[in-house]
């Protein structure tokens, strides 16, 4: 089949429950704070949730010789309570958009996140697909070292309104364990030949995992259950294993108590991943 005959397919809901000890392995692959993150789950848990939607898309037989190429381009997502710990959840997935270029075709997948209390997360991704790489891999690197990473800082202790930086970094160990507690199992994170095999130059940090560092940044600025209202996410270039990256943030004005604020990781002078955050500071 078309990926383009997916476009308006809705899938049947699932249910999932946030399991405290599922919370914690996130908490800890993350590096986040987990003393902060223990009767609610961290903002970017919300990339563990994507992860138990994402296969009623990317496992389906008519589908899967289409995931040889699975590249996440950007992501949404939008905060309407807190992710308590315990509850269980009603998740939700639909294709809403399809469109094609060349090999490869762009996938939007949304899926609304629902707990007894209501609505409590939308998601909204949008996942690069193809049966063949757009282009051949540039020079191979090699494979990188299984434990070497650079500095890797926990965020700072909740302090509403203020931001400073922080230095981030994975091993291709942390990435393994990272895929445990994620469920974001794409190969091109931990097999050097099927990173190669996608067009990539070699195993790459999952942009989640680079979103969860800047969640983590962001958040830090809010002291609340339910930091953040809005995370909008833009994978701009792949991040080896071992890089020391850091993650600024440029706070902007606060309107209503939330205050919007862009984001990035980067590392001599490129960036990985750009983002916009409105925090919750009052």
């Amino acid at each position: 089949m078309s990926l383009d005959e997916l476009n308006g397919v809705s899938f049947d809901p699932i249910r999932v429950r946030v399991a405290p000890e599922k919370v914690a392995e996130y908490v800890a692959a993350t590096g986040d704070d987990p003393d902060r993150w223990v009767d609610v789950a961290p903002p970017s848990y919300a990339g563990a949730i994507l992860f138990m939607a994402a296969p009623l898309l990317l496992e389906r037989d008519d589908v899967r010789s289409y995931t040889k190429v699975l590249v996440h381009v950007d992501q949404r997502f939008t905060w309407r309570q807190p992710l308590e710990v315990g509850v269980d959840l009603k998740l939700t997935g639909a294709v809403t958009k399809v469109r094609s270029r060349g090999a490869s075709t762009f996938v939007t997948f949304e899926v609304a996140v629902d707990s007894p209390k209501g609505r409590v997360l939308d998601s909204v991704s949008t996942f690069l697909m193809g049966e063949e790489p757009a282009g051949e891999p540039g020079p191979d690197p090699g494979e990188p070292p299984a434990h070497v990473r650079g500095p890797n800082e926990n965020p700072p202790k909740a302090v509403s309104g203020e931001l400073g930086t922080l230095a981030k970094s994975a091993s291709r160990i942390d990435l393994v364990r990272y895929a445990g507690a994620s469920g974001d199992f794409n190969p091109i994170h931990y097999d050097h030949e099927a990173a190669r095999g996608a067009g990539l130059n070699g195993i790459v940090v999952h942009g989640l995992l680079m979103g969860a560092w800047i969640s983590q940044l962001a958040a830090s600025a809010s002291t609340r259950p339910d930091p953040l209202t809005e995370l909008r996410l833009r994978f701009r270039n792949a991040l080896r294993p071992g890089v020391a990256a850091a993650v600024t943030a440029d706070p902007g004005e606060v309107h209503d108590d939330v205050q919007r604020v862009d984001l990035a990781v980067s590392a001599d002078g490129v960036d990985f991943v750009t983002a916009t955050a409105h925090v919750r500071v009052g």
